[in-house]
């Protein structure tokens, strides 16, 4: 019973770490970051190597595995919204804070 929680649990955390991704195609489609948010992205990072790490220190499988695919998913996602978050402000030209003072 406690392998098939193990493998239940690893599965929800690689899906929860994936679900983003389905995001990626409207960003490379639309070349912007509106649909991406950046604190999910940055959360998905910090916790994922901090679970990857724990689950190194104590051997188990079970934590390491889906935390590490999460890291590299948190990259990703990462690398994705600075590089289109950077595009989307060069194409449009416009200033970041507009006063009409």
């Amino acid at each position: 019973m406690r392998i098939l929680v193990e493998f239940l649990s690893c599965a929800s955390l690689i899906s929860m770490f994936a679900s983003p991704l389905f995001i990626i195609k409207l960003v490379i489609q639309t070349k912007s970051v509106e649909f991406m948010p950046f604190y999910l992205s940055l959360s998905t990072f910090l916790m994922s190597p901090s679970f990857l790490v724990y689950g190194l220190l104590n051997e188990d499988l079970f934590i390491y595995v889906p935390n590490g695919i999460g890291t590299v998913f948190g990259i990703l996602q990462l690398v994705l919204y600075f590089y289109y978050e950077s595009k989307s402000r060069e194409e449009s030209g416009e200033p970041l804070i507009v006063s009409y003072a």
